[in-house]
């Protein structure tokens, strides 16, 4: 049994991932919040208190790359990100290991490290939400300890589904690049502008990384409810700005009057802002497709 410490009193997502972390690796983990010395140096793994490497309350914080200081979760990824991965995944090659750990530490703890070091990176006119925000509201206002610990498991039991489903997505990323990857080499849509996925991937990111003549404008694939989809390829991931749009006569359409605009039978809508359109069979959606580019 490992047995993990963090301290007690007001928590937050900081600590809170830190133990969702620790508990997807060690099943028979257990957890204490304590700020009790002769009890700390019962722990094999001591997170943001105590002291230790995997605190940061230090004036000469550890820094990323970045500049931002590791808060406690993310000193433990840094450590313990390849073993969660490998507990609860299967199998990958060791660079992707590494290429996933690192994604998750950009992408997803960047936020958590800044907000607990009290820095303000999530800026906006507006109220953001932000997962540091929503573990707070975990937090009971005013409360004993007794309810600020059973805030706090509440809490992990959320992190750790959130953290889980994180990572996965990444994972499944690797699995998502081989298949287009492959298509891309069977297909080769050089000519017809148009890349058909026979089953449900998320392609965008493995699409505008490795087709870099942008050749496909177009991606062919059946929705969650049957239907054939026929979606635009942006620029770049960060940006709605397309390789092609759809039609402009099409934009806002639905059904018999898409069919009457488009020639084909079975359209199912085309979205106004032109970047998917749909219908009910495959072929439909590949005539719908050859139409947007030559238009």
């Amino acid at each position: 049994m490992k047995k993990m410490a963090v301290h007690s009193g007001t928590f937050h997502a900081d600590d809170v991932f830190a133990v969702a972390l620790m508990y997807g690796i060690y099943d028979d983990l257990e957890v204490v919040r304590t700020r009790d010395e002769a009890e700390l140096s019962t722990c094999d793994i001591i997170a943001d208190v105590g002291g230790g490497q995997y605190d940061h309350h230090y004036v000469n914080k550890k820094l990323r790359a970045d500049g931002i200081p590791y808060c406690a979760f993310g000193l433990l990824w840094q450590d313990f990100g390849i073993d969660y991965i490998k507990n609860n995944f299967e199998p990958l090659p060791q660079e992707q290991y590494e290429e996933i750990k690192d994604r998750i530490a950009i992408d997803f703890i960047t936020v958590i490290d800044a907000n607990d070091n009290g820095l303000d990176i999530v800026r906006s006119d507006y109220k953001i939400m932000t997962v540091s925000g929503i573990i707070d509201v975990f937090m009971p206002f005013d409360a004993t300890q007794a309810a600020a610990t059973k805030g706090f498991f509440e809490a992990v039991e959320l992190a750790k589904k959130i953290l889980y489903h994180v990572v996965a997505k990444e994972v499944r990323y690797f699995g998502d690049f081989n298949y287009v990857k492959e298509q891309l080499a069977i297909q080769n849509p050089k000519e017809s502008h148009i890349l058909v996925l026979e089953k449900r991937v998320s392609f965008k990111k493995p699409l505008i990384k490795l087709d870099v003549d942008m050749d496909v404008l177009f991606v062919v694939y059946k929705d969650l409810s049957d239907k054939w989809m026929v979606q635009n390829i942006q620029l770049t991931e960060d940006s709605f700005d397309a390789r092609k749009n759809l039609p402009d006569s099409w934009a806002g359409l639905n059904e018999e009057a898409l069919d009457k605009v488009t020639g084909i039978d079975g359209c199912v809508f085309c979205h106004p802002a032109k970047f998917l359109c749909g219908n009910k069979t495959k072929e439909g959606a590949l005539a719908m497709a050859r139409l947007a580019v030559e238009a």
